[in-house]
C-alpha cells in the first residue's frame, strides 16, 4: 500500500519518502494503476497487466520501465523466463504526503493525484467484494473478513496513538503470515504438500484498508 504518513518513535518516518521528481513521475493514471495491481495481485508481466487493465502491451511495457527507473518496481528474476519479464513492487511502504512535498504546489498536486487514484482503486476492490463476496469465497474466509466503519471524537494525540498502533499491528501480522508461508514452503515435500494443507484454513490474497481522518 501507499502510506500518507507512517511515523515511528521520535517522529521519524519508517517509510521511505518519495522525492518530488519521482512522485511527479508516478502521478500518471496508468502508472498508479500498474503499481496498485502489482501491490494487490503480486508479480505480473506486461502482458498480464495489459489484460487485467485493458491496455496494450506496448503501453504497459513503457510505463513499467518508467516505474523501474524511479525505483518503484524491480524485475523478479525468480519468475522471469527468456520470453517474459516479471515485475514486482520494490518497496513495502512509500510515504507520498510529507511536509516537504506539501510546501510546494507541485508536490501537493502530485500527492493528491496519486492518493486520490489509489483510494479509488481500493474502493473498487471493496465494492467488488461487497457485491460478489458471498458467491466467491468460502465460509471461513467470509467469517474472517470485516467491513466496518467507526466514528468518534478524540484529540489529535489520541488519534496519533490509534493510527500508529493499528499500523504496527497490521505490519506485525503481515510479517508473521509471510514467515509462516515461507516456512511451510521450505518444509513441504511434493508427496506431502496436499495432505499437510488444512482445508478449514484457506489462504487468499487479501487487502487491508485502514483510514482514520477528521470529518467535521
Amino acid at each position: 500500500m501507499l502510506d500518507a504518513a507512517v511515523d515511528g518513535s521520535g517522529g521519524e518516518s519508517e517509510a521511505p519518502a518519495v522525492e518530488l521528481e519521482s512522485l511527479t513521475a508516478l502521478a500518471h493514471p496508468l502508472r498508479v494503476r500498474i503499481l496498485h495491481a502489482l501491490t494487490t495481485r503480486g508479480p505480473q508481466t506486461s502482458s498480464s497487466l495489459a489484460a487485467a487493465l485493458g491496455e496494450s502491451t506496448g503501453s504497459t511495457s513503457y510505463h513499467l520501465r518508467q516505474l523501474e527507473a524511479k525505483g518503484f518496481i524491480v524485475e523478479d528474476h525468480g519468475l522471469g523466463t527468456a520470453r517474459e519479464r516479471w515485475w514486482r513492487r520494490a518497496v513495502a511502504h512509500v510515504e507520498v504526503w510529507t511536509k516537504a512535498l506539501a510546501d510546494v504546489p507541485e508536490g501537493r498536486a502530485a500527492s493528491a493525484t496519486v492518493l486520490g487514484a489509489w483510494t479509488q482503486h481500493d474502493s473498487a476492490l471493496l465494492s467488488a467484494y461487497i457485491a460478489t463476496g458471498e458467491e466467491r469465497y468460502d465460509e471461513p474466509t467470509l467469517d474472517a473478513s470485516r467491513v466496518s466503519s467507526h466514528s468518534a471524537t478524540m484529540p489529535a494525540s489520541a488519534l496519533h496513538r490509534l493510527t500508529r498502533d493499528v499500523e504496527q499491528l497490521i505490519r506485525e501480522r503481515i510479517a508473521a503470515a509471510a514467515q509462516a508461508e515461507d516456512a511451510q514452503a521450505e518444509d513441504a515435500q511434493p508427496e506431502d504438500a496436499q495432505t499437510d494443507a488444512d482445508p478449514g484454513d484457506p489462504s487468499h490474497r487479501i487487502q487491508i484498508q485502514f483510514n482514520a481522518f477528521p470529518i467535521d
